[in-house]
């Protein structure tokens, strides 16, 4: 494969990497947080439930309010669940990201040290500032679950809570650790432009 196919064939995985990596972040991001809003915020979405099914109707104003109560608690779980499954969803994505790009930067490694010592060893460097930025963004990342998702498994067992501290820093590391790569590829990308394109 020549010079310029590794380009072309680099480039495409590099934007393909950037598009999914965007297009997941802004997926949660876009999914509603029970944990960021007020219990008059998450009423409103029972609220408009009830109007749309026209319930006042059917039920008396006590069973109606009994309702809405009920209601925003199974909508706020069904919600934070929702959340959750998406930040899984990306925690899966930057780990196969991730995984791969060790195997990819090892072979090449070995490769390299087979032709040219000295370059492998700067790639080496390059490996070990990786792995301390991960080691950073994982450390600096919060465990602090929200007390609004510890009060919707109160009851649970252990093994059957999702919103633990542990699940907590993982999602939060493989957010930031997403969000790090897409500007770390976006920068490469448009940097090797740049630098082509005034040679």
């Amino acid at each position: 494969m020549d010079t310029k196919v590794q380009n072309i064939v680099l480039k495409s995985i590099t934007a393909l990497i950037i598009f999914l990596g965007v297009l997941f972040t802004v997926w949660v991001m876009g999914d509603d947080n029970p944990a960021e809003m007020s219990y008059e915020q998450q009423e409103q979405w029972a609220i408009k439930e009830a109007k749309d099914l026209e319930l006042n109707k059917e039920l008396t104003s006590s069973e109606l309010n009994q309702h809405i109560t009920q209601r925003t608690a199974e909508i706020a779980e069904e919600k934070s669940r929702t959340l959750w499954g998406d930040v899984s969803l990306v925690i899966g994505f930057t780990n196969t990201i991730l995984i791969l790009a060790v195997i990819i930067v090892l072979g090449g490694f070995v490769y390299l040290a087979i032709i040219d010592r000295q370059k492998a060893l700067r790639i080496l460097a390059g490996i070990g500032i990786f792995a301390l930025l991960m080691v950073i963004v994982y450390i600096s990342s919060s465990s602090d679950v929200p007390a609004e998702m510890i009060n919707s498994e109160v009851g649970l067992l252990d093994e059957e809570k999702i919103h633990t501290p542990e699940n907590w820093k993982i999602a939060s590391a493989a957010i930031n650790a997403t969000g790090i790569l897409i500007f770390v590829a976006l920068i490469g990308w448009i940097g090797g432009t740049v630098v082509k394109y005034f040679r």
